[in-house]
């Protein structure tokens, strides 16, 4: 017998419980290797995941700082993080160590932690929250109204239910607000036709259920 947990199918799905469970035990081996205060920011379903425990996902999408965003010139140490090295713009080596002994562990891709989502991070405030904390580890999201900006401007009919949820957790039920999300977070060119679509579809969706609920 080998330390190696289940090998997931390529199509499962993690819930909120495995999440936390992956995130303690990544948080474990940052706390053997001597290495604490990371922390990481994450978006998509996973967020979704531990935001709403009924939602599943088949990676944890980690927002890491985009090249484009990198600031010119030398960067200063302080800059860098334990766990994101804002440098070369990927996990430290400590931090990436740590993943991929989870990932052999469990059985799991070592993408599991996902940072190509990185080229849509929005700008501005992200408003974060946190959904996780362990001993070696603070794990955060963007509060649903970022969140809602990311699902309107990927306007993907798979994250129309996502786009209607967020639109209700974050108490929008106008489209022109929802396109002034995805300007704000974009630029006004993101602001699409197909946008301001995706929001009408999205908000179809929302407000019938708010109608039938006791206020």
């Amino acid at each position: 017998m080998t330390g190696r947990g289940p090998l997931f199918p390529p199509d499962r799905q993690l819930d909120a419980a495995e999440i936390r469970r992956l995130l303690d035990r990544l948080s474990s081996h940052l706390r053997e290797a001597g290495s604490a205060g990371h922390h990481l920011m994450i978006v998509g379903g996973a967020a979704l995941a531990l935001m709403w425990e009924d939602r599943t996902t088949h990676d944890v999408d980690v927002l890491l700082p985009d090249r484009s965003r990198a600031p010119q010139g030398p960067v200063p140490a302080a800059r860098r993080t334990p766990s994101v090295d804002l440098i070369s713009m990927r996990f430290t080596p400590e931090f990436a160590r740590a993943a991929r002994q989870v990932a052999e562990a469990e059985g799991l891709p070592r993408n599991w932690l996902n940072g190509a989502v990185a080229i849509f991070t929005p700008a501005g405030d992200l408003q974060p929250q946190v959904l996780h904390r362990s001993d070696c580890l603070t794990v955060e999201a963007p509060s649903a109204t970022v969140l809602l900006a990311m699902k309107l401007h990927a306007a993907r009919g798979k994250d129309l239910e996502d786009a209607a949820r967020l639109a209700r957790d974050a108490g929008i039920s106008d489209p022109d607000e929802m396109l002034a999300l995805v300007a704000d977070a974009y630029g006004a060119d993101a602001a699409t036709a197909e946008t301001s679509d995706f929001a009408e579809r999205a908000l179809s969706l929302a407000l019938p259920q708010d109608s039938g609920q006791e206020s």
